[in-house]
């Protein structure tokens, strides 16, 4: 009897000893999950930070990308303008540099037409009307043209009145006679015509 209550004894101890293993497996397996818990809050706090300074300078990076695009923009505008006006003002220095050349040239036609109607030897006049229509040629190339004023009402923009003359053929305010002619190069007014113009009584 004494045996069988001893043996009880022990099947309760290791009952309890197993219970107790039991509980303190149980407890160092919380204790862990809330370890790793703890340790994932840890990671999830540190890369929040982390997470905020990558965004910013994210952010930075595109507003600068953003300044740089600007830039180049407004470059390749005031390069545009640039050439543009180069480019008008090479036509324009262009367009003064043989307007003057012509200008100058302008006595030398007027001494060959001079030569072209005085009374001179044929051979001779053949000469000079090769020349004047050579030379006429190439400056007509350069945009140069003859004011039309001969028999025109008078334009004070491209005529230039020296005399009033009556005259029962024309009307008031016609050109009647021509004293020198008026030459434009490309539009533009190098010489203006020297005219006589009709003027009623």
């Amino acid at each position: 009897m004494a045996k069988g209550k001893k043996h009880d004894e022990v099947n309760e101890n290791v009952k309890d000893l197993e219970e107790t293993e039991e509980t303190m497996a149980e407890s160092k397996e919380d204790s862990q999950r809330s370890d790793k818990t703890s340790e994932t809050k840890e990671e999830k706090v540190e890369e929040k930070p982390a997470d905020e300074t990558e965004n910013n300078e994210l952010k930075k990076k595109n507003e600068e990308i953003e300044a740089l695009n600007n830039k180049l923009l407004r470059l390749q505008a005031d390069y545009l303008n640039y050439k543009d006006r180069v480019e008008k003002e090479k036509l324009t220095i262009y367009g003064d540099a043989v307007s003057a050349v012509i200008c100058d040239l302008l006595p030398v036609i007027d001494n060959l037409e001079r030569a072209i109607s005085a009374d001179v030897p044929d051979n001779f006049k053949e000469g000079v009307v090769m020349v004047y229509n050579q030379l006429m040629g190439i400056l007509n190339k350069k945009g140069l043209k003859e004011i039309e004023a001969l028999h025109k009402p008078f334009d004070h923009n491209l005529h230039y009145g020296v005399a009033y003359e009556e005259s029962e053929e024309f009307d008031d305010g016609i050109v009647i006679d021509v004293l020198q002619k008026g030459y434009t190069v490309n539009d533009k007014l190098i010489r203006p015509s020297m005219v006589r113009i009709c003027k009623k009584s």
